[in-house]
């Protein structure tokens, strides 16, 4: 397993997104897709171009996303505050249907973690480095975050919180499901939201390593995935949303069709990293999963040389 060192600064996750209500893109939605990834492009330290083709709140159609990872966020606003950058996002129709999400995290609460020599997403921000096995117990993502040892990082929200998507207001509690021309600016979250990024990439996987997937894993991965996504804000989780790289190609043909392409990512965000701990250990379908997975992909495993991840 390889995990990354990060200064001791804030970093940024900018995620930008367009909204295809009917899952393809009208002409001008089109335009602003190529105009806004001309912006951005060559700015980020990485990007990741992907399709949301569900999301676990309720929205009709697909979504383009450019999830961007920033060093700092004085790189992030000396980009942002760009006068071409201003200009885009300061005259946008009302009805342009895009919408962005700001993170910035600190090192100390943050962790990295891939079975792939090759870095991805965080893992481009520093310097890698072998962790060996040492990811493999209940509590790993935890212990790996400095900050674990003098902050519980427990939200301070007591009951569930309703999920807040793009276009969805508070105040006047119009759904997310209807059009609402114009902006929506929040700013005042919980503390110690536990975003989650979750990454796989199967476009190296031998004919050997595929047959063993399909026949120990994928019904079960599938069915994790599923359950995250039904759960709800009553089990902690805010939002989730899969999400594919279309370019990548497929390996398979079943439902839901965002997960058959090589490149995919999942996002969430809980209410805080014990219920992301919570759910993992009560899910039986997980809990058995991760047990089969660390055993096969584990030292001495069947598939220890596998190259998915």
């Amino acid at each position: 397993m390889w995990s990354v060192k990060l200064d001791d600064k804030p970093f940024v996750y900018s995620i930008f997104g367009i909204q295809y209500p009917s899952g393809v893109p009208t002409g001008s939605q089109k335009n602003l897709t190529e105009e806004f990834n001309g912006l951005i492009s060559g700015h980020a330290a990485h990007i990741d171009r992907l399709i949301q083709d569900s999301c676990a709140t309720p929205f009709t159609g697909k979504s383009h996303i450019w999830l961007a990872y920033w060093m700092s966020r004085a790189d992030y606003q000396s980009w942002w505050t760009r006068d071409d950058v201003f200009k885009f996002w300061d005259t946008l129709p009302v009805d342009a249907g895009i919408w962005r999400e700001i993170l910035i995290p600190f090192p100390r609460r943050s962790q990295y973690g891939a079975n792939q020599t090759e870095p991805s997403g965080l893992g481009r921000l520093g310097e890698r480095f072998d962790i060996g096995h040492k990811a493999v117990y209940w509590g790993c993502y935890r212990h790996q975050m400095a900050d674990h040892t003098s902050d519980g990082m427990v939200s301070s929200v007591e009951k569930a919180l309703k999920p807040i998507r793009p276009f969805e207001s508070p105040s006047t509690g119009i759904s997310s499901l209807e059009s609402r021309p114009g902006r929506v600016h929040l700013t005042q979250f919980p503390d110690n939201i536990c975003f989650v990024v979750e990454g796989q990439d199967h476009s190296a996987i031998t004919a050997e390593e595929r047959k063993y997937l399909f026949e120990s894993f994928d019904d079960s991965v599938t069915r994790w995935i599923k359950d995250l996504m039904e759960a709800g804000p009553e089990s902690g989780i805010l939002d989730g949303r899969i999400c594919y790289e279309p370019e990548s190609g497929v390996f398979r043909e079943k439902e839901p069709q965002a997960l058959n392409y090589n490149k995919k990512v999942q996002l969430f965000y809980f209410k805080d990293l014990q219920h992301m701990e919570k759910i993992g250990r009560q899910n039986k379908g997980h809990v058995d999963l991760r047990k089969r997975f660390l055993e096969a992909y584990g030292p001495d495993g069947q598939m220890m040389t596998g190259k998915s991840r």
